[in-house]
This record gives C-alpha cells, sequence and structure tokens, in this order.
C-alpha cells in the first residue's frame, strides 16, 4: 500500500472517504457485481491497518524525531535531516496528514465492519490500532481531533473541534477497555486471519489482548508527572496482563525484493539509501555512548548488542558517532563521560553507516508497536516509583536479558554482560535514589526502543535529564536559535507544530501554531502537577 501525502485537509479527506461508502451503499447497490463488491469485508481490512500504521504513520511519526532522541547523525549541513537534528519544524511536517487520512480509517472501517458482520475480534484488533495512532499523534501534538473524527457512519464535521490531551488520554483508555471486551467475544463468524491478513499474530487473538493491555499499560505510565492520576498499582496489573514473554512483540518483518514500500524505510527509502549525503549518515555518539558505557558510573563497556546495531568505522574498527546536530567533519560527539570526542575524525569512513547497519535499519527489519521489553521496563519504572525497589531491579533485568535475545545476544555474552554490569555496583547504586534506578531503566529502555517514537515520550517525561540519560545528552550543535535560547541549556523541544492544510482550514482549533509556541509549550502529560 502506497505511503501517500495528500494535499487535503482532514477534514475534506475525510468526508471524501465517508461520501465514497455512502454511494456503495445507496447507489451502487442496485446493480451489485459479486466480482467486484461494493463493500470490503472486515477480514480484508486487517492488513491495511496494520501495514499503514507501521508504514504510513509511525515511521512518518518518527522518521525527524530519530534526530530529536539523538538517534541518527549528519554528514553535512545539505542532509534532508539537518532541520530536524536541529529543531527546526514548521507546519510541513506531515503526520497528521498520514495518520488521519492514509492510516486510521482502516481502522475505523475495520471496527464498523466488524460490528456489522458479528465479528467483535476485528472490532477488537481496530480499536486496539486505532488507540496506537490516537496515542503516537497526541504524544506529539498534545491536543488533537478525537470526538469529531471520521467514524464510518455519521457526516464529518469540516471544521473538527479538537479535544484536550487530558480527554485523548481518557478516551485512548476506554478505546482499549472496548478492545479488550471484544477479544473476549465468543461468538465470531469468522477467525481473524481467515485472510492471511493478520500480519502480526496470525489470528492468535490472545495476543491481541496482551497487546491491548501492554498499550494500556504504557498510557497510564505516561501520567507519571500527574501526582494525582499516576497509579503505581494500575501500570503494574496492566504490565501482568501484557505480554509476559519472547515472540510476543507487536510487530511484523519487513520483505525485500518486492515493492520499494515493502522494505523497512530505514534501509531503502526516504533519503536514507544515498551513497553521498543520506537523511541520517551515522548513529550518533549519543547512541554510541548508550552502548557502550554501563548507567550511572558511564563506565566503558561495550553491550553485546553494539554489533547487532552498528557497524564500526571501517578506519579503526571503533565505534563512534557525531554530535546532536553537528557533522562528521567536525569530528566525534561528546563521549559517556562529558568530555570532547576525537576531532581529528573527520572522514566517512571513521564512522559506521546508520542505513542498513544492523537489526533495526536492516531492508527487513522489523519497526515495532511495542515490544514485551517495553512492558517489563514500564513495570520496572512503576515498582521503582511505588517503592518497590526489588521487584523493579527484577523486571529491569528481564526487560534487557528479553532485548538481548530478541537480537540474538548469546546466553554467555549476556551472562558476561551482567556479571560486569554487577561488577560496576549496580545492586547498590540502582537503589541509591530514583534518578539512579530511572537511568539504568531509561538507558536501557533507549536501547531496547531504538528508533521507536515513545523514547521521546520519556525523554520528555524525564525533563531531558543527564542525571537519567548522562553527560553526553546535549542539545544540537547548530541549535534553532529563532526559537530556543542558545544560554539557555535548559530549554528543550516539546512538541510539534500542526499542518498547514488544518491550520489554515480549521484556525480557531488548532490556536497559535507558530514554532515558537509549538515547540516550546509542553504538552499536558509533561506538566508537572
Amino acid at each position: 500500500m502506497k505511503n501517500r501525502t495528500l494535499k487535503n485537509s482532514l477534514g475534506l479527506i475525510s468526508l471524501g472517504v465517508s461520501l465514497i461508502f455512502n454511494s456503495c451503499e445507496n447507489y451502487l447497490d442496485v446493480n451489485t457485481d459479486p466480482n467486484n463488491p461494493a463493500k470490503v469485508e472486515a477480514a480484508s481490512r486487517i492488513a491495511g491497518a496494520i501495514t499503514t500504521s507501521s508504514g504510513a504513520s509511525q515511521w512518518r511519526g518518527t522518521r525527524e524525531l530519530a534526530a530529536v532522541m539523538q538517534y541518527g547523525g549528519l554528514q553535512s549541513a545539505s542532509s534532508g535531516g539537518y532541520a530536524a537534528a536541529n529543531w527546526r519544524f514548521t507546519a510541513s511536517y506531515f503526520l497528521w496528514q498520514n495518520a488521519y487520512v492514509n492510516t486510521m480509517p482502516n481502522s475505523v472501517d475495520l471496527i464498523r465492519l466488524g460490528e456489522e458482520e458479528g465479528n467483535l475480534h476485528f472490532v477488537g484488533v481496530g480499536k486496539t490500532i486505532l488507540a496506537l495512532n490516537f496515542g503516537l499523534l497526541t504524544s506529539q501534538y498534545g491536543d488533537i481531533v478525537f470526538d469529531d473524527y471520521y467514524d464510518g457512519k455519521n457526516q464529518i464535521a469540516l471544521t473538527p473541534k479538537f479535544n484536550t490531551q487530558k480527554e485523548v488520554y481518557e478516551k485512548i483508555q476506554v478505546l482499549l477497555d472496548e478492545a479488550i471486551v471484544a477479544f473476549d467475544n465468543t461468538t465470531n463468524n469468522r477467525p481473524l486471519n481467515i485472510k492471511n491478513g493478520d500480519l502480526l499474530y496470525q489470528g492468535d487473538v490472545s495476543k491481541w489482548k496482551k497487546f491491548a493491555w501492554s498499550l494500556k499499560a504504557r498510557y497510564y505510565n505516561h501520567l507519571s508527572k500527574k501526582s494525582s492520576l499516576y497509579n503505581a498499582d494500575k501500570v503494574i496489573e496492566a504490565c501482568s496482563k501484557g505480554f509476559d514473554g519472547d515472540g510476543m512483540d507487536a510487530e511484523f518483518a519487513y520483505l525485500s525484493g518486492g515493492l520499494l514500500v515493502d522494505e523497512n524505510p530505514w534501509s531503502s527509502w526516504g533519503g536514507f539509501e544515498s551513497t553521498t549525503n543520506p537523511r541520517y549518515f551515522a548513529w550518533t555518539q549519543f547512541f554510541v555512548n548508550m552502548l557502550t558505557s554501563f548507567p550511572v558510573s558511564n563506565t566503558l563497556y561495550d553491550d553485546p548488542r553494539v554489533s547487532k546495531i552498528m557497524k564500526p568505522a571501517a578506519s579503526d574498527g571503533k565505534y563512534r558517532g557525531p554530535g546532536s546536530g553537528n557533522f562528521i567533519t567536525n569530528g566525534q560527539g561528546v563521549l559517556a563521560d562529558g568530555s570532547a570526542g576525537d576531532a581529528t575524525k573527520t572522514s566517512p569512513n571513521d564512522y559506521g553507516r546508520f542505513s542498513k547497519s544492523g537489526y533495526y535499519t536492516n531492508t527487513t527489519s522489523p519497526f515495532g508497536f511495542i515490544t514485551y521489553s517495553e512492558v517489563k521496563f514500564i513495570e520496572a519504572e512503576a515498582r521503582l516509583r511505588k517503592g518497590d525497589k526489588s521487584g523493579a531491579k527484577v523486571a529491569f533485568e528481564e526487560g534487557v536479558k528479553a532485548n538481548m535475545r530478541k537480537l540474538g545476544v548469546s546466553g554467555s555474552e549476556i551472562t558476561a554482560y551482567w556479571v560486569s554490569q554487577k561488577a560496576d555496583g549496580f545492586d547498590t547504586k540502582f537503589e541509591a535514589s530514583l534518578n539512579n534506578g530511572l537511568s539504568y531503566i531509561l538507558r536501557q529502555k533507549y536501547i531496547s526502543l531504538c528508533l521507536n517514537p515513545e523514547t521521546w515520550n520519556d525523554m520528555r517525561r524525564m525533563d531531558y535529564s543527564a542525571a537519567i540519560y548522562g553527560p553526553s545528552l546535549k542539545r544540537p550543535k547548530y541549535l534553532n536559535t529563532t526559537v530556543f535560547d542558545e544560554n539557555n541549556p535548559n530549554q528543550w523541544i516539546q512538541a510539534m507544530v500542526y499542518e498547514t492544510n488544518e491550520q489554515t482550514r480549521n484556525p480557531d482549533a488548532v490556536g497559535d501554531n507558530s514554532e515558537k509556541s509549538r515547540l516550546l509549550t509542553p504538552t499536558w502529560i509533561n506538566t508537572a502537577e
């Protein structure tokens, strides 16, 4: 399915979708051609709901964030990732259109058709994926269209109102609750995978239910800065009903040798395939530091996943990267202990390439929605905040080891890593303070969620804390100084600008959409009570 950027407003596109379906139902049914049905069945919509949520929605939402989250580094100022890496975002950013127009109608229609056909498992899938997309949108924009979005039945609002982020979080939980009830229904007429459309779980409803519970845990945990709403026990309960073992991750592998959009986008399209000046040239030194040092102490130690994720420099076999928003011509970025990197490393051969470098950016690499490792790290954080430090350490250890197993790290390498981390004082350091414990959890979560936009939620929830992420977490070198104060190191990017079409056609709902307002203003969940 093509990932297209359409130049219509959310309201007009949704109206068009609605009119198409009304036409099919009210006019074309006069002479129905059985070989060309006017209504597509739910079984034929599930694959589209899954694939567009990955390639059109989540990936488009994280392409620029790969630099904001400090995974992707630049070769030069002419790189396609330069603007994002230095926090220059305008209303031309296209997650909004890709999610609302290209992606979410698939889930809405899956829900509607599933209800009409008496196949409630399809309804559960539609609501789970719809909740995922609403979660992605609200995390990047804050207030979004929810109540007035296309529902597959009624006339769409041409100037839809926005729901507050608080309302959206409440409604996401309702969607997921309804999905879980739907998965528990036993009177379905057709199995989920009857047309081989269930690319995630091949019809295993129990795993879909765990997917929904895992998302509930994620969105409950997002409320950590809301003292009156955050409930650690609620987070832990959702985790206990979510993914509980290897092989449950909500992801599907891309293909090689097929259509371009069947391949992992980090490996082949969107500006990453260039051999001269790709959007992101190398992994940043910040990410290299995550994989070559322990949290808290910043003691140097090569994580066994480093060779699974990235390639070393051709010049000397070392792992290194440029600084955030900086270029390889300016040398290596800041090291794990906060000291300057090697300024003499200015050749492309001094850096391993970003695209096609390993597990996350190869042609067939999966691009997961939510994983078992993430659930364990969510549980670890909730237990730590609750005061259950021993339980937090157990969940944390499993989260690390599960991701290592997933990436193909051997049992002996996992054991050696864990022994070395304990020798570095893990048990004492983890329990010494909340920030110390969070440093272990969030740095490992950053590794295991490589390139997933969820990482940005964590960074903002943690106020971009160097105490948690280490002293190498720095703002971009060539900072967007028209918005950000270069003399205020505590001023970080907080949200995205709404897209041009929505700004133009729905200005009353959008409000102040200037870069200075949008990029600097924290969303509701990232504002402490």
